[in-house]
């Protein structure tokens, strides 16, 4: 190349460098003003971690680790990660089949000869949520010692296993935390090791994943992030349960990197075989893959799952075809999967509204509130809006209304401080359109018939 032709390319990214440094720029300042809103407004605690196309586009720690001692999060946090484990005992699983141990078409019952109903599940039910095992964290009573006290699997399993079933084994899909409980158990059947070993071996160091494991009463880990409950007055330590207990449905610790990082080995298939990847991420019956949620949000295809523990929230989001990661660890409950699409939408250009402090339109219940707003919405779920005494309300399902309290003409939140709002507006050709902002994040809601 001739000096000329240099020169031509270096005036050429000179120029262009501002272009790029301003849209690095401005995706920084939104990021970090909705995040802000979020810490003053709705007290996050925690740390988020946004990535596009292997690089960061922003990552920040808000409140802190622990409250007593005024430790502050950081990068380095760790936390407990809940149902995000779920996607490593599925990795567990799969690894197993590729070594020839195990099949997806195996019984329950080869494994826990004596389950109930053992011979109509299979493994593959067992991982997509559609086996009709009542969930072990709802029965009264059912691991009520283990809270205390670290209980073998087996005898949380013999706790959970005379249940009766929710519907019949592969008619329906549910979530459970006893399905992915009864998958570690197998990991140890099949694999003859500690469930915790053959995961730390064959899952966590294939991954490279160096801040990342179960969890143990026992351990002194450096970094470690404490738990806190809102009781609607201030914040509390979240209830003592032995961190054993949750095993291999919710027993995980990571970090937003890690998290990132196993995203990546994982969808890369660095850990598992194209073919196993795969059947993880194809979606079944409610939209459910093994230990993953595949739908879109806006247009955009998302692979992702929650997880939720006392004190803590979590939520890992990937958007293939956009190559996006968005990672959010919470350690005072936080709704880490609302604040996680909202990041989202400022990725695509969404409308995105920080939050703000509501208040009630003084007198407001003079005035007469369209007929026109009421009737059942759609918005990715159904909802119904109802007009009772001149107030509008969420009708609930199974719970009570909830007030839609006026904060403009056309604008009304929601009275149990959860941050969603309801906005209308009216159309060129006189038609109402309404919108739901949860968190920041602005849906437009088909009004059905």
């Amino acid at each position: 190349m001739n000096k000329l032709s240099l020169l031509k390319i270096q005036l050429f990214w000179l120029f262009l460098l501002p272009v790029i440094l301003s849209a690095q720029t401005k995706y920084l300042v939104t990021f970090d003003k909705y995040m802000q809103s979020q810490f003053k407004i709705n007290d996050f605690s925690g740390t988020v971690l946004i990535e596009k196309k292997g690089k960061p586009i922003y990552i920040a720690s808000f409140g802190e680790a622990d409250k007593e001692w005024h430790i502050k999060n950081n990068i380095n946090s760790k936390y407990l990660i809940g149902s995000l484990t779920k996607q490593f005992t599925a990795a567990c699983i799969l690894s197993l089949e590729e070594q020839g141990k195990l099949e997806l078409d195996d019984k329950l019952s080869k494994y826990i000869p004596d389950y109930p109903k053992g011979d109509q599940i299979t493994i593959k039910m067992l991982l997509n949520q559609t086996t009709g095992i009542k969930d072990y964290t709802e029965i009264p009573d059912s691991g009520s010692h283990s809270d205390v006290v670290p209980y073998s699997p087996l005898q949380i399993i013999n706790e959970f296993k005379r249940a009766q079933y929710n519907f019949t084994p592969g008619t329906r899909w549910e979530y459970s935390n006893s399905n992915y409980f009864l998958l570690g158990y197998i990991v140890e059947k099949v694999s003859g090791k500690r469930y915790s070993d053959y995961l730390q071996k064959n899952i966590i160091q294939k991954a490279r994943l160096t801040n990342t494991g179960m969890n143990k009463t026992d351990s002194v880990l450096r970094y470690r992030t404490k738990g806190y409950e809102f009781t609607g007055l201030n914040y509390v330590n979240a209830p003592y349960f032995a961190v054993e207990g949750p095993y291999s449905a919710g027993g995980m610790y990571s970090t937003v990197s890690d998290l990132y990082l196993w995203e990546k080995a994982l969808m890369g298939n660095k850990v598992l075989s194209g073919i196993s990847v795969k059947k993880m991420t194809t979606p079944y019956i409610g939209h459910y893959g093994y230990a993953l949620f595949i739908d879109s949000m806006e247009k955009h295809r998302r692979i992702w799952h929650n997880g939720g523990i006392p004190g803590f929230s979590s939520c890992l989001t990937y958007y293939p075809e956009n190559d996006v990661t968005i990672v959010v660890l919470s350690n005072n409950e936080s709704n880490a999967s609302a604040i996680s699409s909202a990041l989202a939408g400022i990725v695509f250009n969404l409308p995105v509204i920080n939050a703000y402090e509501h208040h009630e339109q003084p007198s407001s219940g003079n005035r007469a509130i369209p007929r026109s707003y009421a009737g059942t919405y759609f918005a990715g779920n159904q909802l119904e809006l109802i007009i009772k005494g001149n107030k509008l309300y969420r009708k609930g399902r199974g719970t009570d209304d909830i007030e839609l309290k006026t904060e403009s003409a056309n604008k009304f939140f929601y009275s149990d401080g959860s941050d969603r709002q309801i906005e209308f507006d009216k159309a060129k050709n006189g038609t109402i359109k309404a919108y739901i902002i949860v968190w920041g994040l602005k849906i437009e809601m088909k009004k059905l018939n």
